[in-house]
Order: structure tokens, then sequence, then C-alpha cells
């Protein structure tokens, strides 16, 4: 069982440190690549907008799910990506609309990659499993961003621009091959066949089924009632003539419910409402923060090189730690979780004011270069390891809140959640470049802590639904 369980954590560990690298390099590497060759900061914030493909792939997750299966989505999503890859290498940075191009087909491959691995995780997880499932999701993700943002920028002092995209090239096609031949997969793969060929025949049993009732009704309406009973007994029970066929109604009134009602649905849920504003907020003076001070040394002349290991390895490594230690914190204190995500949003203010002064103080010449650049990854550090601890508390409350929908939504009500927060940081991060060629580092460095502010007492106001029984655990403490 140890082995079995083992197996199935390295492959999704695997699979998503593949899916994690487009997002490296879109987050990571690109902005600091960029703007070593001057591109500015308003350019560079519009790029984020080619990560909308992470928003839209609820759009195309039904054909993942009704077409072929979900091997072959991954092995085609997969390709698409080796091939942005090799189109990578025989293009320029400075070509701008082919660089957008290949940049925006990496996040929609890798988009419907997610779809197709996290439907597998889905499968192969058992209930003993998940845990440790997602934390190789998590882990294995946050990795293949290191790699793809900030190995990357280190590699790229020897390699050049092409040599990237070819290493990456390469290890695509590792992974095609490894999710081909793979075992796992493979039975898999035969098994949602099996599955899918026996839903068809209960489909078209179902059908043959539908034709006879409907059959059986049209002789009763031309026959009579008397006659229908002698000579149709197929039917279990009968109509009057003015009735309304129920398999009708029910279908249509069904329809009419999936489609509309289950948004009334979502918002209905208790707390859904406040948590939406909450998924859209509380990232944004945070994550403008770590976006934003990398590149501001990269305009203090600090080597891209060491900029990348600093913010791109070390960095995403600490921040694996605050998620690790968010999520043992929860799980071992039973706390509160609005009263954990106050308390870690006041910790926010430290690393951010120092980001503050330091973006003000840097031109004066009363610290030495090294000191402030010293104090910049300090804080940096801090701010990512509390980011990573805020992220895993926060996916617990959505959690939380999505169990209280209705059943057959809940699903649904995560992703919504989900794609909130995605909006959020999305929208925010795509004019920040903006803003701070208008105003300056330092004025959207105080934009960044007044946003950070806004969200304590909105946490006040967290509805009773959400924090009802965590109040009494409180006490208890």
């Amino acid at each position: 069982m140890v082995g079995h369980v083992s197996k199935n954590i390295l492959l999704l560990f695997f699979l998503y440190f593949v899916q994690g690298l487009p997002y490296g390099i879109h987050v990571g590497f690109l902005p600091i690549y960029l703007r070593v060759q001057g591109i500015s900061l308003t350019n560079i914030g519009l790029f984020k907008l080619l990560l909308t493909p992470w928003l839209c792939k609820v759009m195309w997750a039904p054909l993942v799910d009704k077409y072929g299966t979900k091997r072959t989505w991954l092995i085609w999503s997969m390709m698409g990506l080796l091939t942005m890859c090799a189109a990578g290498a025989c293009i320029t940075p400075n070509q701008i609309v082919l660089l957008c191009a290949v940049t925006f087909l990496l996040n929609f491959f890798a988009a419907t990659q997610d779809i197709a691995v996290d439907s597998i995780a889905i499968k192969m997880l058992n209930m003993e499993e998940l845990s440790i499932g997602n934390t190789a999701q998590v882990v294995g993700y946050k990795i293949g961003s290191i790699f793809g943002g900030g190995v990357l920028i280190w590699l790229s002092q020897y390699t050049g621009w092409t040599g990237l995209f070819l290493i990456l090239t390469g290890l695509y096609i590792e992974a095609v091959l490894f999710v081909y031949v793979s075992p796992v997969l493979s039975q898999m793969d035969e098994k949602e066949k099996q599955e899918k060929a026996e839903n068809l025949q209960r489909t078209e049993a179902g059908s043959h089924s539908m034709k006879d009732h409907e059959h059986c009704n049209h002789s009763h309406n031309s026959t009579g009632h008397r006659h229908l009973e002698k000579h149709f007994p197929c039917t279990g029970h009968t109509h009057d003539n003015n009735e309304v066929a129920p398999s009708k109604y029910s279908s249509e009134g069904g329809a009419a419910k999936t489609k509309l009602g289950f948004i009334q649905e979502i918002l209905d849920t208790p707390g859904t409402k406040w948590m939406m504003g909450y998924v859209a907020l509380y990232k944004l003076g945070e994550q403008g923060a770590i976006s934003m001070l990398p590149l501001f040394l990269i305009d203090q002349k600090i080597s891209a090189v060491d900029i990348g290991f600093w913010t791109g390895i070390f960095g995403q490594a600490v921040s694996i730690c605050g998620s690790v230690l968010g999520g043992w914190m929860i799980a071992h204190y039973r706390l509160p979780l609005w009263l954990v995500l106050k308390q870690l949003s006041v910790c926010r203010f430290l690393p951010l004011g120092a980001q503050l002064w330091l973006t003000a103080v840097w031109t004066w010449g009363t610290f030495s270069d090294n000191i402030l650049y010293g104090l910049s990854v300090a804080s940096l550090c801090f701010l990512m390891f509390i980011s990573g601890m805020i992220t895993t508390v926060t996916f617990t409350f959505m959690m939380q809140c999505s169990q209280m929908a209705p059943l057959n939504i809940q699903a649904t009500h995560f992703t919504t959640l989900a794609t909130l927060e995605v909006f959020g940081k999305l929208t925010f991060l795509s004019v920040l470049g903006f803003l701070v060629d208008m105003l300056g580092y330092s004025l959207v460095y105080i934009l960044f802590i007044v946003l950070s502010l806004v969200l304590l007492p909105y946490l006040n106001r967290c509805p009773e639904s959400l924090v009802g029984d965590e109040e009494e655990d409180c006490k208890e403490l």
C-alpha cells in the first residue's frame, strides 16, 4: 500500500511540477528579463493579461470531460506546451507580438493540462491520500514555478534566450514520453474508456426505454385508458388526458434550474458574498509588493541573476515553508480561521513598511547599496513566508464556506471563489505597472499598505455563519 501511494504521489508531483513551469516563466522570468531589456513597467504589467486562459478554462472544461480521455488530453496539452517552447526558441524578446502569442498559448495549454491533471488526481486519490496528494500538488506546482521563474534567470547568463527555451522543449519531450509510457496512467486510461462505454450503453438503453414510454403514451391518448391497460402494459401507471407529461415538465424545469438556479444557490450559500469580497481583496497589496520589488531592484542596477535566486528560488522555498506551517498550525491548534487571517494580515505591515522605506531612501545615498539590498531581500522573503501561510489558511476558509453549499454545487461554488481570487490579482497586477510609471514606487507602496489596511475591518465583519463554531473554540483556548 505504501509503495502504491508513493507511486501515485510522485506521479502527481511530477505532473504539477511540469504544470508550474509556464506560470514561473510568466510571472518570474519574463518580467525581470524584459525589464533588463528596457521594457516599460506599463507594458510588463499588461503581460499579466496573457494569463486570462486560467480564468476562462471553465469554458472548455466540459469538453475535456466529454471527449477523449484525461490521459489523451494530458498528452496533447503537453505537446502544445512543447511546440510553444520550440516556437519561443525561434523568436527574440524584442518581437513583442510573437512573444505575446507564445506566452498566451503557453498559458492556454497549461490551463488545459490543469483540468486534466486535477481530474486524474480526483480519480487517483482515495480519502486517505487526499492530504498528502494536495501537498504534492502545492509543492510540485511551486517548485515548477521556482524552476520557471528563478532557475531560468540564473541559466540565462549562460544559455541566452534561445538556449533557455530549448531546455524547456527538452523537458516537455521527456514529460510527454513519461506520460505516454506510465503504467498508472495507461491503466486509468483503459478504465476511463470502459466507464465511458458503459455509460454510453446505459444512455442508449434509457433512450430506447423513453421511446417505448412515449409510444405507450401515444397509444393511450389514441385508444383510451382501458385499451392502454389491456394492450400496453409497459406503463406501470395511468394518466389523465389533461395531465401534463411529467417527463417533459421535469426536463424543462430541470434545464431552467440548471442554467439559472445554481447561480442563485451559490449566492444564497451562507457567507458566500462576504467570502467573494475577501478573496478578491486579500492578496492585492501583498502581491503588488512581491511583483514590484524585484523590478525596483533591477532599476537600481542589481544583478538579474542575484534577484532571480533570492526572489525566484530562495523566496519561493520560504513561501513553501510558510504554506506548510500555516496548514500545520490550523490543523494542530484548531484556531479560528478569521482570527488567524487577521493576525497574519497585521504581520504583513512590517515588510510592507520596510519596503516603502527602502524605495524612498535608496536614492538618498545615506546607506550603502549592499545594506539596502540585504534589507530588501530580507523583507521580501519575510513577506513571502507570511503570504504562504495566508494562502493556505484562505483556501481552507474557502473550502469551509463551500461545504455549506448544496451538495450538487459545492465544486462549482469553490471554483467560483478560486476564479475570483485569480481575477482580483490579475486585474490589479495588469494596471500596476502603469501606476508605477505614473506615480513612482513609493506612492504605489503606500497604496499597497492602504489596501492591506482595508482588509482588517473587513475581517471584523466576517458573518456568523463562518465564525460561529470557531468562536466557541477560541473561548475554550
